[in-house]
């Protein structure tokens, strides 16, 4: 997998830096810069599918993102991604330790990082582009003491996940302050939750591998400048799967300067 995104990634950022903006009054090749600063929220949902144990669990994640964005040759966004996420795992079962555990907690905290490189082409009353984005959450770990035992016993979490969104949107441009838009994404969201386990002289660990049953995401969003400086953007995403499906929501507001 690793072998097809990186490509692809980079093959974006090449097309996305050489077109520049379409469209646009007095295009130039010549490098100009622009600055945004924004803040972010995220609520997602995904269905997590454990194949050894047939089982599909839970996961909610509550995201809060600072980024910062630089806007070049007349089009091309790029942003660095920086923030705090709670994920909660519903349901985990653990049974290669010393005492098998049923795991299920509240949020745990960890840190976030990420890129998201992006371009709109303006045609008349519509605009076309393309989006990429890539998220990371590396989890802290956390100590809980196992309770009904004879001696003391402790568990150590560590999670961490994932996520590349990935695809073309269109849009309406036909308003002076709103741009609505239609994005079709593929989303690869993969990750690790590790448990350990001390019981007296007793330790195990056990690892357990990530995956999501959607990876198709159909996504409405609209962004609405409230000054030629100030805009808020919102977006909701479906990710349909056979049996169910996961979901997504953000909002996020953006300054320019």
């Amino acid at each position: 997998m690793k072998k097809l995104i990186t490509p692809g990634l980079v093959f974006i950022f090449i097309f996305f830096w050489t077109k520049g903006w379409a469209g646009q009054e007095g295009s130039s090749d010549s490098l100009s810069l622009r600055f945004r600063f924004g803040v972010e929220t995220e609520i997602l949902k995904r269905s997590l599918w454990w194949p050894k144990e047939e089982k599909t669990t839970s996961l909610q994640a509550y995201l809060a993102l600072f980024r910062l964005e630089t806007e070049f040759l007349k089009g091309l966004n790029v942003a660095l991604l920086g923030g705090y996420s709670s994920s909660k795992f519903e349901s985990l079962v653990f049974r290669q330790l010393p005492i098998s555990i049923d795991f299920d907690v509240g949020g745990l905290s960890g840190s976030l990082f990420g890129l998201e490189i992006s371009q709109v082409f303006p045609l008349n009353l519509i605009a076309v582009g393309g989006r990429a984005r890539f998220l990371t959450y590396n989890g802290q770990e956390k100590k809980w003491a196992i309770p009904d035992l004879a001696v003391e016993g402790e568990l150590k979490s560590q999670p961490n996940w994932r996520m590349i969104t990935i695809g073309p949107f269109i849009g309406h441009n036909g308003y002076e302050n709103l741009f609505p838009y239609l994005a079709i994404q593929y989303q690869h969201f993969w990750g690790q939750f590790t448990l350990r386990e001390i019981i007296e002289n007793l330790a195990g660990t056990e690892t357990k591998d990530i995956k999501t049953k959607g990876k198709i995401a159909l996504s409405l969003g609209a962004n609405f400048w409230l000054t030629s400086k100030i805009a808020l953007c919102g977006e909701a995403t479906l990710i349909p799967y056979k049996g169910g499906q996961d979901w997504g929501l953000k909002f996020n507001g953006i300054f320019s300067f």
